[in-house]
């Protein structure tokens, strides 16, 4: 008897795995320390991956507010599904605590994948976080030589090849022999190492985050040779370190101003006629230009002071926009906005990044 605790119930092992990876990530927290024998169960590499794949397949995402108030980074979250579908009462996120925020210092989530966060802090601080099983990784500096005139541009995705999360850190430079150049480092979580790639001359990155759709990082760049300043998409794969551009959809030329994005894991551009739309457009087939579809034009009223950005859209065409630093929800069937209820923190820099969660590691674990 004195054992007991420590033994799963009299079920066979495969129906016990596929109650468990059906429940979230708190649920499973909690079992963990039940007994070793579902410590062993929950904590292995295949109930991981799977609990992952169910947590994706149910879009049981949440939504992570981040912005600094002062002097002092704040991390929120909430789930989409409460602010997408019960309006009628206020919601208020529940506070994350972050280890290493430091005041005066600018943090800055550069990516998220598969329920981890990569977070920059200053110019050398990287961090690895899953705010869902609380766990953070600070990364070994790159080696990078960061200076007056340099920009730094990030991304961070998955290698599915090598079962690999990586962090892509850009340094561009104007040098007087070489003229424009882009250093890129590439950091390993399964090696926890830097490597230094090829690089990339005579094109300027955007320093917004990449946007990982494809297992491969999109920025918006622009050769510096160009005298009309016409910006362009390049692609990083991860897998075999290959540059590629990425076909525009066709815009509609005029005052406006556009920028990538991702929705329900597809590439998107946001193109912004200031004061009067936003046309929301999504390549359906990546890598297939004539599959670019204009799936929302939604319109500014009177009541939007700020740019918005679309954060998620349903399949009942209900998009979540950020609005400065609040949200708002439009209906493109019936074109009209509603305010979800939810308590935030107006900061400044305030951003809302849509993650799954999940039970991966940033401290990483070899599978035997």
């Amino acid at each position: 008897m004195a054992h007991e605790s420590d033994s799963l119930p009299l079920l066979p092992q495969e129906i016990i795995f596929e109650i468990l990876v059906r429940l979230p990530v708190k649920s499973l927290l909690r079992m963990r320390c039940v007994s070793k024998s579902l410590l062993s169960l929950i904590s292995a590499p295949k109930f991981l991956k799977t609990h992952l794949k169910f947590s994706t397949k149910k879009q049981g995402f949440a939504l992570l507010f981040s912005s600094s108030y002062e002097n002092t980074l704040t991390f929120d979250t909430c789930s989409l599904y409460a602010i997408m579908y019960y309006q009628e009462s206020p919601h208020i996120p529940d506070e994350l605590h972050f280890p290493c925020k430091e005041p005066f210092v600018h943090y800055n989530v550069v990516g998220s994948c598969d329920g981890l966060f990569c977070i920059s802090g200053g110019l050398r601080d990287l961090f690895l976080w899953n705010p869902s099983i609380r766990e953070l990784k600070k990364l070994s500096f790159s080696g990078s030589k960061v200076h007056n005139s340099s920009y730094v541009a990030y991304g961070f995705g998955y290698n599915e090849c090598q079962d690999d999360y990586k962090v892509v850190q850009v340094v561009g430079s104007s040098h007087s022999h070489y003229g424009f150049q882009n250093e890129f480092r590439i950091y390993s979580l399964r090696t926890n190492s830097w490597e230094m790639t090829k690089e990339y001359p005579s094109v300027i990155f955007c320093n917004d985050p990449a946007k990982f759709v494809n297992g491969r990082l999109h920025w918006i760049a622009m050769r510096v040779s160009d005298k009309s300043d016409s910006w362009f998409v390049s692609s990083l794969n991860l897998v075999d370190g290959t540059y590629d551009n990425v076909a525009l959809p066709d815009l509609v030329d005029g005052n406006s101003d556009w920028e990538l994005g991702t929705l329900d894991g597809n590439l998107c551009v946001f193109c912004d006629y200031y004061k009067v739309q936003m046309d929301v457009w999504v390549m359906k087939v990546y890598g297939l230009v004539e599959s670019w579809t204009k799936v929302a034009s939604i319109p500014y009223f009177t009541a939007i002071e700020h740019s918005i950005l679309p954060v998620f859209i349903s399949h009942n065409d209900e998009i979540l926009l950020q609005h400065g630093s609040s949200l708002l929800l439009y209906n493109s069937r019936h074109n009209n906005f509603k305010h979800p209820q939810v308590q935030i923190h107006h900061g400044y820099g305030i951003q809302f990044s849509l993650y799954t969660e999940s039970l991966v590691s940033p401290n990483f674990v070899e599978e035997v």
